[in-house]
């Protein structure tokens, strides 16, 4: 029951952190996606596809906080989960800088999807715009604190490393 208290109370801070502290502390039209780095991350350390739900329910919550393509949101998010831990389990070890690396990679593989899946539901080339302008910005970011949250998670392996 703690375990589960400690996620809610994590989920809910990571929202608040999502939607109201770093649109302050961020450049104008430059927030980084922490519910996306957060699938990712746990797509990257547990790859059996139990991010797919994760990523949905993420998802959906992100659409409704968007207002716009909730499904696309949902469908975008699970592929990012999916495709962590394909990659984990096809090519990458589980150390901090393939972590860092899988970040940012399913981060632009996801944001890809996204702007697909949102330009075809609304005939527009507006969320390829968008990607091109913030989708770069926010794999770096992903990139970079997926490889420190890793690094604190996991110290040893990147120490350990020659």
């Amino acid at each position: 029951m703690k375990r589960k208290l400690a996620v809610f109370f994590g989920l809910i801070l990571l929202l608040m952190a999502q939607t109201m502290l770093l649109p302050r502390w961020m450049p104008q039209g430059f927030v980084p996606d922490l519910l996306l780095l957060t699938v990712i991350l746990f797509g990257f350390w547990k790859p059996k596809g139990q991010s797919f739900w994760l990523g949905l329910f993420f998802g959906l919550l992100q659409g409704w906080l968007h207002g716009v393509g909730w499904w696309a949101f949902a469908l975008s998010r699970s592929f990012a989960g999916i495709f962590a831990g394909w990659m984990r389990t096809q090519w990458l070890w589980q150390s901090p800088p393939a972590a860092g690396f899988c970040a940012a990679v399913s981060t632009i593989a996801a944001e890809t999807f996204l702007a697909l899946l949102l330009t075809l539901s609304e005939r527009s080339l507006m969320p390829f715009a968008s990607l091109f302008t913030v989708g770069a910005f926010e794999a770096a970011f992903n990139a970079v604190v997926g490889f420190a949250i890793s690094w604190l998670f996991h110290p040893k392996e990147v120490l350990e490393w020659r």
